[in-house]
């Protein structure tokens, strides 16, 4: 079992996309919607509804007229047509080279400009770097806006309706079009950049998370050899005020795992080489964990050298 599987959803999860309580709020577990008299229900399309699109689907709809677009199911492209935008939010796994693959972005784009789309196109999906140099250059005529998803996999849709983080690139009205989507988020940091910042930064965010959960689960074994408590030796370091949160600091909850982390960290690793290696020790101590096909406890320890070839 991964307890460290931050970073995205999966699309099995239940709940996504039906009904939510009106009133529900990232630190209380409720999310106030005011919604405001007189305001355009705006036509707003999603493309891909697992994790991510499901998630945005069900926060949009609270404010705008929403349709939805999945290979799975019955749905009709006309819909996603007549919208003022859509959001892509379609899966980009690893591949076979260790690199994320885009190819199901690529024929949604594709599509769109085959039907002439003229909204704008907000790509969701996290992309390989240098994706969005590409899809600039082979799609001339979609208005492409690139805003990555951050959201947590145990609360998605509360991250959704409450996000710290909206990351912009593209043509400046774009950005402004997209950035009054998000009305209601007043309390979200807004990063406009350029598009390879973007994709790297995304990327960054995750694999940022696996340092962490590597850092934690060397820190408890090396507090297990040397007999101390791996609870208190790891509140010592992230109660310091120049972190302040324990997320992903806590240990016994083993490796890290799920869809996003270890692909984003991979693509990484697979798109620079030798200047990721910090990145790619993580992921070989990672994986030593795993294949001790357990936990590592105070009861059933292992040298942690022997993580590292």
């Amino acid at each position: 079992m991964f307890e460290h599987i931050d970073g995205c959803v999966r699309p099995e999860d239940s709940g996504l996309g039906k009904d939510h309580p009106k009133e529900i709020n990232a630190e209380t577990g409720n999310f106030f919607v005011e919604q405001r008299t007189g305001i355009e229900r705006r036509k707003i399309g999603i493309i891909g509804l697992g994790s991510v699109g499901s998630a945005l689907k069900a926060v949009l709809s609270y404010f705008y007229e929403v349709h939805g677009y999945d290979i799975r199911g019955n749905h009709d492209w006309s819909k996603i047509l007549s919208c003022e935008a859509v959001f892509i939010c379609v899966q980009t796994p690893e591949g076979k080279d260790g690199r994320l693959d885009c190819s199901r972005v690529n024929d949604v784009l594709k599509r769109l400009q085959e039907s002439n789309f003229s909204g704008v196109t907000v790509i969701k999906s996290t992309l390989r770097v240098g994706f969005m140099d590409e899809a600039r250059k082979n799609y001339p005529g979609l208005r492409l806006v690139y805003s990555p998803e951050f959201m947590s996999e145990k609360n998605a849709f509360i991250w959704t309706a409450n996000p710290d983080r909206i990351v912009l690139t593209g043509n400046e009205n774009d950005m402004d079009y997209v950035q009054i989507l998000y009305y209601w988020a007043d309390g979200a940091k807004i990063i406009r950049t350029d598009d390879r910042s973007a994709e790297i930064g995304k990327l960054a965010h995750n694999s940022y998370i696996a340092l962490k959960v590597t850092f934690t689960n060397m820190m408890e074994r090396i507090s297990i050899m040397g007999k101390a408590s791996p609870d208190d030796v790891m509140k010592i370091v992230y109660t310091d005020r120049r972190v302040g949160n324990s997320a992903h600091l806590e240990p016994h909850k083993g490796p890290y795992g799920g869809k996003c982390v270890p692909k984003d960290t991979a693509e990484l690793i697979n798109a620079f080489g030798e200047v990721a290696k910090l990145l790619k020790v993580a992921d070989e101590f990672n994986d030593a964990i795993i294949n001790l096909e357990g936990i590592v406890t105070q009861e059933n320890h292992q040298d942690p050298r022997k993580y590292l070839k």
